[in-house]
């Protein structure tokens, strides 16, 4: 485990490497992480912590640190949450070394941190509020996880695999069947079913699909370059490769769209529904065709192994423009997009939700550790939240 795994309080488990049992063992000699231990970043990712679940067996990777609480004197959720809070991080950038190539805090000096102390009981129940946030977002994440692989899914049947049109091949004729399942209703899936041809043509496609590039779909229009000198406060996120890499008060680009990594991370794709900017390390999509059906088409490119340059990863746009895509009739596509829509609009509702939730915990979370806030009021808050 690593500090890329550090996300805002969360493991992402997703990026771990893993060890053999024998360097499990030399990794762990000194120190094993226990459930309930926060681990934290002392270099690069200053400020970043998680805390260590039930049932993970893991060993610390460079760079990162670790809290064990005595419990009886602080609760360990209690403790993430103040680490997390904006007077903390304030004061762990006061304390941050600056270094040739990475900034870090000084190990040494962690111990002598001072941090409030209010009754175990009352950490407990500040925890548990902020606690049943973190849980709402999560299970929001988790369930856009579940609607982004559903059209994905759909996708990758419709127009890789050729799904529908190899079921009807192999001589099925229920339109349920014809259409992998994807609809319960027989009237709307005997529609769909009736889009999608019986057989292959000479250009191994379903029968009237015809071979184009990704020219034919979209255009990769490029972003413009915005110091963050130039930049003013607002609610307009600002675009690079890696993702959300600030805000502005103005908009280059109307949503949505779709963000393609052009220099350092190639290939990165981001949807977006709200009007943005994006800088000069990226792309970002024009399209008469439906934007989420060339989002997922971006996905099955391998955009990300297209890197043409040595010195600086970057993404030429003219050898993306040559990969080969079907192209497909309109109705097929407009059909995909109903269903794909629908996903999407699930998908944002959640992250608003989200945001909202993630709004209040980052209001309260200064107020309840400084006793601004009661916690019974708190607890309420946090309710008509979720």
């Amino acid at each position: 485990m690593g500090i890329s795994s550090l996300e805002r309080g969360r493991l992402n488990l997703s990026v771990t490497r893993h060890v053999t049992r024998e360097d499990f063992a030399k990794w762990t000699k000194r120190v094993a992480p226990r459930p309930d231990d926060v681990v934290f970043s002392y270099e690069t990712k200053i400020g970043e912590a998680a805390i260590i679940p039930e049932g993970l067996e893991c060993c610390l990777g460079r760079r990162m640190g670790l809290v064990r609480a005595d419990t009886r004197r602080l609760n360990p959720r209690f403790f993430l949450y103040y680490y997390l809070s904006p007077d903390f991080q304030e004061f762990l950038r006061s304390r941050t070394i600056p270094g040739a190539t990475v900034d870090r805090i000084a190990l040494k000096e962690f111990p002598s941190f001072r941090i409030p102390l209010p009754s175990i009981a009352d950490q407990k129940q500040i925890s548990d509020i902020l606690g049943s946030l973190d849980d709402k977002i999560e299970l929001n994440r988790r369930t856009n996880e579940t609607l982004e692989a559903m059209a994905q899914a759909i996708f990758r049947d419709w127009f890789v695999d050729f799904g529908p049109t190899r079921r009807k091949i192999d001589g099925a004729s229920d339109p349920l069947t014809i259409m992998g399942g994807l609809v319960t209703d027989p009237d709307r899936a005997q529609e769909l079913a009736d889009l999608f041809p019986d057989r292959l043509g000479d250009n191994g496609l379903p029968e009237g699909w015809t071979l184009g590039h990704l020219e034919d779909v979209l255009e990769l229009a490029y972003g413009k370059a915005l110091n963050k000198n130039d930049r003013r406060q607002g609610s307009y996120p600002v675009y690079g490769s890696g993702g959300i890499g600030g805000w502005h008060d103005t908009a280059l680009v109307q949503g949505p769209s779709i963000i393609v990594g052009r220099k350092g991370t190639v290939g990165s794709l981001y949807w977006e529904d709200r009007d943005f900017y994006p800088i000069d390390t990226v792309f970002f999509v024009k399209s008469q065709w439906p934007m989420a059906y060339c989002f997922y088409l971006l996905q099955t490119l391998g955009l990300h192994n297209m890197n043409t340059d040595a010195a600086v990863p970057g993404l030429n746009r003219n050898n993306a423009y040559r990969c080969e895509t079907p192209i497909v009739r309109p109705e097929i596509i407009g059909a995909f997009q109903s269903i794909a829509g629908h996903l999407r609009q699930k998908i944002a509702a959640n992250n608003e939700q989200v945001q909202t939730l993630a709004n209040t915990r980052d209001l309260l979370l200064p107020k309840l550790m400084s006793g601004e806030i009661r916690l019974r009021d708190a607890e309420k808050l946090a309710e008509d939240a979720a």
